[in-house]
């Protein structure tokens, strides 16, 4: 058990799951049975007796079938009043679906990436689910219509909800991805200058470390040695975004690699056998509390019973938190500094430095310290995944990379440095990051919890009628799912084919049909960093080409239990093809890492 630690004043306000737990199957497990006594001690003077026992404990699965038929009951007959129909409830063999929740946990740890979640909507043909784990509402969706309403026309309706917080306050905080109401706002308006076009088209930054990544490769290349791409990118993204944000070089970039052969299977990625230092800890322990957190949301409201006696994110917590707090003291310094100085921060001015801004609006060094998690995770895994999987399809399909290096050396030549205005006039570029994205998007699922009202869905494609949403209820919006869906996207649905960008049908049926394509989801709460992302992962990817000609996987030096089974072959979708093993945990990645060989240009190319 990890060292006590002194709580943060949010970590005091943090709902106790442990307490939640435990009433709840108290509850559930002594007053049917006192009540039974009770009863049968008032109505029949019977007293203690084997009868008696027996009658109390059967009380107790008795109870939670009434309880849970009789709320089936009242939702299909409130449905019907709002001129609605339930949403369809998975039936499970054993009681409260225990069965079905073995599947799917077992799909999570060893199964394609929410397969068992696909086979649950193959099996009852809709698009929206009501898994009724542990007789409770959790809804599954892969709906385009009930995306469009939680995200924007219903927004007022949802929040992040208890068991989101439950799961994720500790590490997130007040951070604005964790963030609800007047908070959340005000983090928004802090934080939206720093995103503006001015500022995101500047590439400076982007050409200092694509750079530095970039000799990198091209040094294991000479080498004839493949090189971790993933925990590679991860760096990029992470020293890029440190530079725009913060205005501090983290120099991940220069801390010793991955070598090949000396590698295990981590958390995530592959991490180094021996030789770890303090980075290696904290990208460990980062990868750690992704997948702790990611598990405890498929285990659903009851994941608190495999923690009662541990928290088992707060050892992780504790390194990801000594690791930035030179961060943080730098910030507060400086923010002390600027006080005496009578500097005043212009969020709109070029030289305005993020962290700087946010510490001058804010005291709370807590909150600082939150916000730089939370756009640590923003800007080093959702962007890092992106480019993940553009360089795993440039290998996985050879063809692509030619045509998308054969536009790039039109577009900018081998050597021109890429521009703002001339990234927008790439068709195939910006087809071939959208089709990347449309079957890995970076943040796969997403979940909100409906207010107290009881809500209507409306119809949409799929779904023909209205369906009925009980109030205080988790949806799990999976995009993921959504963007291979065949009705919607065809029978190559689970192909990476750029080419179909470049179909003006497809782009007049994605226009007209709002969130058929959503890997940054909408509404007031849609990515904040999208274009800063999709110029960071476009700027690289050119640099990338006009250097490299080629790349190849390199299966034999991904670590053991990173390879796809053998029993994938001949399963439906993308697992039959796969190359990697797509995880998610907070977003996409591959698992044991992308271990590939690079190309350079030649020169006459």
């Amino acid at each position: 058990m990890a060292p006590q630690r002194e709580l943060t004043e949010f970590e005091k306000s943090i709902p106790d799951y442990r307490k939640r737990i435990l009433v709840s199957f108290s509850k559930a497990l002594f007053l049917p049975p006192i009540f039974t006594v009770l009863g049968l001690r008032t109505l029949f003077g019977q007293g203690l007796s084997l009868l008696t026992v027996l009658l109390a404990v059967l009380s107790i699965p008795a109870s939670i079938i009434a309880r849970s038929q009789y709320e089936e009951w009242s939702q299909d007959r409130e449905a019907a009043r709002l001129g609605a129909k339930s949403i369809t409830r998975v039936q499970g063999k054993w009681p409260g679906n225990l069965d079905v929740v073995l599947k799917i946990v077992k799909s999570f740890e060893s199964g394609y990436v929410l397969q068992g979640f696909a086979d649950l909507f193959e099996e009852y043909k809709c698009t929206t689910i009501n898994t009724r784990f542990f007789w409770g509402d959790q809804i599954l969706c892969m709906d385009e219509g009930v995306f469009k309403f939680i995200t924007t026309t219903g927004f007022q309706h949802f929040e992040k909800g208890i068991l989101w917080h439950e799961r994720i306050d500790k590490l997130l905080g007040t951070g604005l991805f964790n963030a609800e109401g007047e908070l959340w706002k005000r983090g928004r308006a802090t934080a939206r200058p720093f995103f503006a076009k001015e500022r995101i088209s500047d590439f400076e930054i982007f050409e200092k470390t694509s750079k530095k990544t970039l000799d990198l490769i091209e040094g294991r290349s000479n080498q004839k040695q493949p090189i971790d791409l993933q925990d590679l990118l991860s760096r990029f993204t992470l020293d890029s975004a440190a530079l725009f944000l913060w205005g501090t070089a983290l120099d991940t970039l220069d801390q010793p690699l991955t070598e090949p052969g000396k590698v295990k299977l981590g958390p995530k990625g592959s991490i180094a056998i021996d030789g770890r230092g303090e980075f290696d800890e904290f990208t460990e322990a980062f990868e750690r509390v992704a997948v702790l957190i990611t598990r405890r949301g498929v285990q659903g409201d009851t994941w608190p019973l495999l923690e009662l006696f541990e928290d088992k994110t707060e050892e992780p917590i504790q390194v990801i938190l000594r690791w930035m707090e030179p961060l943080v003291k730098k910030a507060v310094a400086k923010k002390e500094q600027m006080k005496r100085d009578g500097v005043v921060v212009d969020a709109h001015s070029e030289d305005a430095v993020f962290l700087d801004y946010l510490a001058q609006q804010s005291d709370d060094v807590e909150h600082i310290r939150y916000e730089l998690v939370t756009f640590l995770i923003a800007s080093r895994d959702t962007t890092a995944s992106l480019l993940v999987f553009a360089l795993y399809f440039l290998a996985f399909r050879p063809e692509t990379c030619d045509l998308l290096r054969q536009e790039i050396l039109e577009t900018f030549g081998p050597e021109e440095t890429p521009t703002y205005e001339g990234l927008k006039n790439m068709p195939y570029l910006r087809a071939f990051i959208n089709e990347t994205l449309r079957l890995f998007p970076a943040a796969p699922l997403v979940a909100r919890t409906s207010l107290d009202t009881p809500l209507v869905l409306p119809p949409s494609t799929a779904e023909k009628d209205p369906l009925y949403l009980p109030p205080h209820t988790q949806v799990m919006m999976a995009s993921l799912l959504l963007h291979k869906r065949h009705d919607l996207w065809g029978d190559d649905a689970d192909d990476f084919k750029p080419e179909r960008w470049l179909d003006e049908g497809l782009n007049a049926k994605i226009n007209a049909t709002s969130f058929m394509y959503c890997p940054f989801y909408g509404g007031p709460r849609i990515c904040l960093g999208q274009e800063f992302a999709l110029n960071e992962a476009g700027y690289f990817l050119v640099r990338l080409l006009q250097r490299f000609q080629a790349f190849r996987l390199a299966p034999e030096f991904m670590p053991e239990g990173s390879l796809p089974p053998a029993h994938w072959k001949g399963k439906p979708g993308r697992q039959a093809v796969e190359k990697v093993l797509p995880a998610i945990n907070f977003t996409m990645h591959s698992k044991g890492g992308l271990w590939m060989f690079g190309e350079p240009a030649t020169a006459t190319a």
